[in-house]
């Protein structure tokens, strides 16, 4: 059984448009069995594409991106922002592609495939022979389905790719694994605040 962050699917392509209010404007974006909320955009994205919070010009990290919705949202709701957009499937690459380009969005939008940080690090650098690329503000809705482990290494290297007053933003449901992503992130930042309440979800925001 395929889950939706495997790398390379076998499921046919299958179009559709899926569409939901962002920022009180409205986008459309392409989709495609197998990804995650393909039928729909999920509640936990549209709590965080309402809740991010983000400087009018900088660099953003939309990791983990599907099929572009976050990234994509806030490089239209801040046009001086530059935006690195990352995903380990090839379907979603693929389809975060077609929708950066759909929104005529390529001089500020790249998308890279590559597991977690791994597109966003080039070896060569002196210290551990990996440079870091740094932004100003990380993004993600964690996939829980794959496991804590994953989200546990998502915190905790963040840091290493925020600049200076950066901050790691992620969703999640409460009850459901969000309690969790807080525990963790207390233990990696100075600070963490806790925003966008909606439907059980809350934006947990990190900073150092």
């Amino acid at each position: 059984m395929e889950h939706y962050f495997t790398e390379k699917t076998e499921i046919p392509l299958r179009l559709g448009l899926v569409s939901a209010m962002i920022r009180k404007q409205m986008f459309d974006f392409y989709s495609s069995p197998p990804l995650f909320s393909w039928r729909q955009i999920d509640r936990g994205t549209i709590v965080l594409a309402n809740g991010m919070q983000l400087a009018d010009c900088g660099k953003m990290l939309d990791l983990g991106c599907g099929y572009g919705v976050i990234g994509i949202a806030a490089a239209v709701c801040f046009p001086d922002l530059k935006v690195t957009m990352t995903d380990a499937t090839e379907r979603a690459v693929y389809l975060a592609e077609m929708n950066v380009k759909k929104y005529e969005l390529k001089s500020r939008v790249e998308v890279k495939k590559g597991y977690l940080y791994e597109p966003v690090e080039v070896s060569g650098a002196e210290q551990h022979g990996v440079l870091m690329k740094k932004f100003d503000a990380i993004i993600s809705n964690p996939p829980y389905a794959a496991g804590k482990e994953v989200v546990k290494t998502i915190i905790e290297r963040a840091p290493s790719h925020l600049n200076s007053g950066g901050t790691l933003q992620i969703v999640g449901r409460h009850t459901k694994g969000g309690r969790m992503y807080k525990e963790i992130m207390l233990g990696v930042f100075k600070e963490v605040e806790e925003t966008g309440k909606s439907g059980g979800f809350r934006v947990y925001i990190g900073r150092n």
